[in-house]
């Protein structure tokens, strides 16, 4: 009897082993030709759409480095312009990834990002939870880290705070330029107060470059990465069950 109750307990104790997995990848790589001026926005890994918001054109172009997956067909980021004007327009315009997290849970979002001179180096997430019928802005921001540009940075953005962020067929998330939170001089003669307007992402602070609408974003390697999700333990009344059942038997032994 003991080694019946134990193959119970064992049958009905479920634990759960997580690991970080990948549930969506985008390399923008065409894998067809080996030129970084062709590419896909079909994921790499996994399903999801991505498109561009706002009012943002695309093309491709030279992808990150750190992209070697695959190299000898083209090594793509998708390449965005035509952004707002400055002073106009802050978090409307960017990029927008909607991928089915079903299954999973921690959800972390990694990507890498790069400027030219006159974008924008500030960028914010915002999320859905209902496949973009409602948008929470803001939940995080850069810190300008683009800056200085014509590099490629690496961010990867913590969303497993979000309640409903995990195992959700409608969640998404959209990157979008926003204004400077604090003030600063573009030129000698340019100067804006906080959350006034957009802020080039060239290291220079003076001199004669301004913010332009021209100026590009580069993405590569955009990841959605989670934990398997945790299969439920049993409840507490089949758990006293199963000690009741241990009591029973160890009495009609006596």
């Amino acid at each position: 009897m003991k080694a019946l109750a134990s193959l119970l307990i064992g049958l009905f104790v479920v634990t759960s082993v997580q690991g970080a997995s990948t549930i969506t990848q985008w390399t923008f790589n065409s894998g067809t030709d080996s030129s970084t001026s062709t590419g896909t926005l079909t994921p790499y890994i996994g399903s999801g759409t991505a498109a561009t918001i706002g009012g943002v054109t695309s093309t491709y172009a030279t992808g990150s480095s750190s992209d070697t997956d695959p190299l000898s067909d083209g090594n793509s980021a998708l390449n965005t312009a035509t952004f707002q004007a400055q002073s106009t327009g802050s978090g409307t315009a960017g990029v927008q990834f909607m991928v089915s997290t079903a299954g999973f849970e921690d959800i972390i979002l990694s990507f890498d990002h790069r400027a030219s001179g006159t974008a924008s180096r500030w960028a914010q997430v915002d999320y859905t939870l209902d496949g973009g019928t409602n948008w929470v802005t803001g939940f995080w921001n850069n810190a300008g880290g683009i800056s200085p540009d014509s590099s490629f940075y690496n961010f990867s953005v913590d969303l497993s705070s979000i309640a409903g962020a995990g195992d959700n067929a409608l969640f998404g998330v959209r990157i979008v330029s926003i204004f400077s939170p604090n003030a600063f001089t573009e030129n000698d003669n340019n100067s804006y107060g906080a959350d006034a307007a957009y802020q080039r992402s060239s290291a220079t602070t003076t001199g004669s470059g301004t913010y332009g609408t021209s100026g590009t974003w580069r993405f590569d390697l955009v990841t959605f990465s989670g934990s398997a999700a945790v299969v439920p333990e049993p409840s507490r009344m089949l758990l006293l069950s199963l000690g009741s059942f241990g009591f029973l038997m160890r009495r009609r032994r006596a």
